[in-house]
């Protein structure tokens, strides 16, 4: 998580840092009048690769969930709504991976998932010069993959609270 400046006020006084993974409320704590919250999206799930000799799926891997930082204004005592966004499903046959979903926290900006890892079919495994591919222009993949894989799941979002009291 990215510093943050803060005012003299704070001088003084000890930082907490508290990491959420899963609820839908947080309760600001006595004192604090202000926090830091860092969200994270969830990750994109990564793509379906296979080679099955007549041809070859390329999976990419999923994109990471977006990262955002803001600072609130805060009370001590209230709750503020939050939602974690899950991580984007696998890819399976000759499928993308699911895309992350949002992290939100009431009052900042929300971060947006990851998008899911896609399958590029190529042409055939024979090596045929002068094909075009998906994956590039050049000529076709003599590829010699030989069994299907599974994307892998996009990671869970998550959100830190940064505050001193």
């Amino acid at each position: 998580m990215a510093s943050t400046v803060f005012p003299a006020a704070s001088a003084g006084k000890t930082q907490f840092r508290t990491m959420l993974t899963s609820g839908t409320s947080y309760t600001v704590p006595t004192g604090v009048t202000y926090l830091n919250v860092m969200l994270v999206g969830g990750g994109g799930g990564g793509g379906y690769s296979a080679g099955n000799g007549s041809e070859i799926w390329y999976g990419q891997d999923g994109r990471p969930g977006e990262s955002i930082d803001s600072t609130l204004s805060a009370t001590a005592g209230n709750s503020i709504a939050y939602a974690i966004g899950g991580g984007g499903t696998a890819g399976t046959s000759a499928a993308r991976g699911g895309n992350g979903g949002t992290t939100t926290f009431t009052g900042a900006t929300s971060a947006g998932g990851g998008t899911g890892g896609v399958s590029l079919r190529s042409v055939s495994q024979t090596g045929t010069a002068g094909s075009i591919s998906r994956v590039s222009n050049g000529g076709s993949v003599g590829g010699n993959a030989t069994g299907d894989a599974n994307g892998g799941a996009g990671g869970g979002g998550f959100i830190v609270v940064e505050y001193w009291a």
